[in-house]
């Protein structure tokens, strides 16, 4: 995928997530997670590197970087999008707001492991359900399609049909 490709599905999902363009922490989440997906470390090593690197790439202090994501962060977290935020960070089962970086993590999962983990062309046999929400691979409607196709399929010795 491309760098614009990468920068409209990124500002795709934040808008969906009801970020608010205009906060300097949109701006730095976008290239927070352009650089996340250049070197994956930067994660594990959010202040010493991640917020730095977008502290020199704006002309600005690591804890204005991490200020700034920590307020959009808030936002969204707090924004009346309950459907898209259970989708990418289970907020049923995380009732609390994320970390800067378990945003980052949950964040960059949702977004760029979907591509990685495609089914390849020897895998057309495999059904792929879309989720109407997201546009990306949904094991829970696989899951349902599963279901009520074998309940529908009648049993091999039934006789009646």
């Amino acid at each position: 995928m491309n760098h614009n490709t990468l920068v409209i599905e990124i500002k795709s999902t934040l808008d969906k997530l009801i970020a608010a363009r205009t906060s300097l922490g949109y701006d730095y989440i976008v290239y927070g997670l352009l650089l996340i997906n250049e070197d994956q470390t930067r994660v594990s090593n959010i202040t010493k590197a991640l917020y730095i690197d977008i502290a020199a790439h704006y002309e600005t202090s690591w804890s204005c970087v991490e200020k700034n994501i920590r307020n959009t962060v808030n936002a969204i977290w707090t924004a009346e999008n309950t459907t898209i935020l259970e989708m990418i960070f289970n907020r049923t089962y995380m009732d609390r707001k994320p970390t800067n970086k378990e945003f980052f993590e949950y964040l960059y999962d949702f977004i760029f492991l979907p591509q990685e983990t495609a089914p390849t062309q020897s895998e057309e046999n495999v059904s792929c359900i879309l989720c109407p929400v997201c546009n990306n691979k949904c094991q829970v409607l696989e899951s349902m399609l599963s279901f009520v196709t074998k309940r529908l399929q009648p049993e091999p010795d039934c006789t009646h049909i």
